[in-house]
């Protein structure tokens, strides 16, 4: 999906959008529908809600996904780094804050925290996003725009670093992209391949282990005639490295590292 040979000259009309970066907070409850067959949060639904909030505070902040349609341009998440402590189980209340941190020229990045009603930090995440220019999927150069946040450090010190593909001879069984995993943008749902890595697992290994931490790349753009397959390498019993992968080209959509503890 990202081409670093080409980058597209920001509008003067989105660089007057961005101001200081702020915190943003969402207060949330664990609904029935976010949580997994444990009675705690889902890590799917887990992500959504820090993709909601990042999408809910960039349009306050003057740049979300309606201003940056009007210049024919996108973000995209490249990459995701999470780390969870504890999920909140079904019924509490939490709070939910991200900010935006700045750049380093390319990426756009952006943090997470879960906030227990005791003021504890149970999950924490950094990210990093792009924005392509909707015609050319050039990259814009964030560093040309006015005003843009400095580039300051994240909850863990460092950014998501690149995942490698996952090393296999296992034979994959490819199954057809489904209509609920398609989103707005004619895409493969950046969720739905978190959903299909964790539903690759049988419920017999969920039963013993849960997920403690994740790291992902998004590398490809999934289009709604794909046949995909979750490939998976076992570096250590508790650490794994899977791939989405497509049938036609057998590329990786997406590669995440995950990091499982004892129930």
């Amino acid at each position: 999906m990202i081409n670093f040979t080409g980058i597209s000259k920001p509008n003067n009309k989105f660089a007057e959008k961005f101001t200081s970066q702020m915190k943003h907070t969402n207060h949330l409850s664990t609904k029935s529908y976010f949580i997994n067959r444990f009675g705690k949060l889902s890590t799917s639904f887990m992500f959504y809600q820090m993709q909601d909030i990042a999408w809910e505070h960039a349009a306050k902040l003057g740049f979300g996904y309606d201003n940056l349609k009007e210049d024919e341009q996108f973000w995209v998440l490249s990459r995701l780094l999470v780390k969870i402590d504890r999920r909140p189980v079904w019924g509490e209340d939490f709070s939910l804050e991200t900010w935006s941190r700045g750049t380093d020229g390319f990426y756009g990045y952006r943090d997470f925290n879960f906030v227990d009603k005791k003021g504890e930090y149970i999950i924490r995440a950094t990210s990093s996003w792009l924005v392509l220019n909707a015609n050319t999927k050039r990259i814009v150069r964030l560093t040309n725009f006015g005003n843009f946040p400095n580039y300051e450090e994240s909850v863990f010190g460092e950014n998501s670093a690149k995942v490698p593909s996952p090393d296999s001879n296992e034979s994959l069984h490819f199954t057809p992209v489904l209509f609920n995993e398609i989103d707005i943008n004619q895409h493969f749902n950046s969720g739905r391949y978190l959903e299909r890595i964790i539903d690759s697992y049988p419920f017999a290994f969920h039963e013993k282990n849960e997920l403690a931490e994740f790291e992902v790349n998004f590398m490809k753009e999934g289009l709604p005639t794909d046949k995909l397959a979750v490939k998976m390498q076992e570096l250590q019993p508790n650490k794994h490295l899977c791939s989405v992968v497509r049938e036609s080209d057998g590329a990786d959509l997406i590669r995440a590292r995950l990091v499982w503890r004892k129930r």
